[in-house]
């Protein structure tokens, strides 16, 4: 390809050069017609040709050497523009990864708050279906009959939960709450410097409590006496 191009531009430089030739140049009389040629004008040619093929050279090296740089400068070029792109995708798995994580620890946090509030309820469902249950001081029985520590320690313990038996003794072991934190089956307890009532909370201001023996197990507002304290054995 070198050779070929080289004949293109010496054929051209050639023919420029051939344009500005004088018919002196030429040896002979005119009877020859040119046809005798000095020796001095033979060497001219001859080293005109020579750099004229000198510069061809040039330019066609030139030539290719601007056309292999150009053809690396487009393949840098092309592996710059695939880097990027690899590293948009890369940071877009990246972000797509954390936003389902994120979406991921959001929806657990959703189902074990669901399974937390379900559970809470179980326990209030399992104990209003003793209202109206005699009251029996001493008792545990949520059929036969209970006192207000009984009542609440049976019920806990259908799910497996074991409660001391007196109020005071269930208040102090206890996790505390505020009351404006209280919860459904969270423990309503009441007394004057020390809990001597104790009763199950359900929600919507109400509890459910082993009352007297003449109510027997009823629901009542919460805020019916004052409450010494609130507290829990559920999460």
């Amino acid at each position: 390809m070198k050779r070929r191009a080289a004949a293109v531009i010496l054929g051209m430089l050639v023919c420029v050069s051939a344009a500005g030739v004088r018919a002196e140049d030429f040896g002979g009389s005119p009877q020859t017609g040119g046809q005798e040629v000095s020796a001095a004008a033979k060497g001219n040619t001859a080293r005109e040709d020579g750099g004229i093929s000198e510069i061809a050279d040039r330019i066609v090296d030139h030539v290719e050497t601007e056309a292999r740089e150009r053809l690396e400068l487009k393949e840098e070029t092309k592996k710059a523009e695939d880097a990027r792109t690899v590293q948009r995708r890369a940071e877009e798995v990246r972000r797509k990864a954390s936003e389902i994580r994120r979406e991921a620890k959001e929806e657990a946090a959703r189902q074990e708050e669901a399974k937390r509030v379900a559970h809470r309820q179980e326990i209030v469902n399992f104990a209003l279906q003793f209202e109206g249950n005699p009251y029996v001081y001493g008792g545990t029985s949520l059929t036969n009959g209970t006192d207000c520590s009984g009542f609440v320690m049976s019920v806990f313990k259908e799910f497996g939960y074991d409660l001391p038996r007196t109020s005071g003794a269930q208040y102090q072991a206890s996790v505390k709450k505020d009351i404006k934190d209280i919860e459904k089956g969270d423990l309503v307890f009441y007394g004057y410097g020390g809990s001597r009532h104790v009763a199950l909370y359900i929600g919507h201001g109400k509890i459910i409590h082993a009352s007297t023996s003449a109510t027997g197990i009823k629901i009542s507002d919460y805020n019916y006496e004052t409450p010494f304290g609130i507290g829990t054995y559920l999460k």
